[in-house]
């Protein structure tokens, strides 16, 4: 961290923007177990060429994943590839629109030639139209979401499945839904979006349960970091005053992904929203 970066931090703790704790913790440690987790799994991430899903492909590679990743961004894809390739893990990123049904099945056809087979699925792509007034309301905007953040994914993830059944894998699916599959967004196709989600990984985990297949997701606050990979200044973080770092958000899903940590947990959804979703009015007036 250079000098002039960490006298803004300085500053911003003395006005009370972060909790001095934070900045304490920003100092990690290079290696946080010596057993890889998720050593020699094979994991498939949707869009992840950056923010989330970037994170998301860092930190379990970081434990020992193979990944496999698709985004619309070629360039994006290309930058993940050199960051993987610095971990002893085999990485290929697709370039491909998950709504596109011919796209997928030419990435599930070609992962299959190759002899691999996926036994860990990360549904992280989403997108949000905001529209709040009734004459805002487009039925195209509605369906472009819905395709994109519950249907297409639902069909990869069918696929995927059927092969994890196929081949007796006993394998982990993760949905990234939000924490507005609960609180009000101003952005009804977007919330509701990720509400199905929400239902869809309860009767989704009953369904496959049988199989040995697992069925999380996790629901993030406001996930944000700067130019430096810091967070940004929020006001409404309770835990801390920021935004969270995106890595956050890869590391619950090697918690989730993990056979050490979560063996035995599926229907559940992780809350990662920097205590954002426990705040009423009452608890303002306190």
């Amino acid at each position: 961290m250079n000098i002039l970066y960490r006298l803004k931090l300085l500053i911003n703790v003395l006005r009370g923007k972060y909790n001095p704790v934070f900045i304490i913790l920003t100092a990690e440690p290079k290696l946080v177990m010596d057993n890889q987790l998720l050593y020699g799994k094979n994991v498939f991430i949707t869009g992840a060429g950056q923010n989330i899903g970037r994170s998301i492909a860092l930190e379990m590679a970081k434990q020992g994943a193979n990944i496999y990743f698709l985004d619309l961004d070629l360039d994006k894809c290309k930058k993940l590839e050199l960051e993987l390739s610095t971990y002893a893990v085999q990485s290929k990123g697709f370039q491909a629109d998950i709504t596109n049904q011919q796209d997928i099945d030419q990435i599930i056809e070609y992962l299959s030639q190759e002899n691999i087979t996926i036994d860990t699925l990360v549904n992280n792509i989403g997108i949000a139209v905001r529209k709040s007034r009734i004459d805002d309301f487009y039925l195209s905007d509605w369906k472009m979401v819905y395709d994109t953040n519950v249907f297409s994914p639902l069909y990869l993830t069918q696929l995927v499945a059927n092969n994890m059944i196929k081949t007796s894998t006993k394998g982990s699916i993760i949905f990234i839904t939000s924490i507005h599959q609960w609180l009000i967004h101003n952005d009804p196709s977007y919330s509701s979006s990720k509400a199905a989600l929400g239902m869809v990984i309860k009767e989704m985990a009953i369904d496959l349960s049988k199989f040995g297949i697992r069925v999380n997701g996790i629901a993030p606050g406001f996930v944000k970091e700067d130019e430096q990979g810091y967070p940004r200044y929020w006001q409404y973080g309770q835990l801390q005053k920021t935004s969270i770092p995106p890595k956050y958000i890869g590391r619950a899903v090697v918690y989730l992904a993990s056979d050490y940590f979560s063996r035995f947990t599926t229907g559940a959804v992780l809350t990662v929203d920097n205590g954002v979703t426990s705040l009423n009015f009452r608890s303002q007036q306190s």
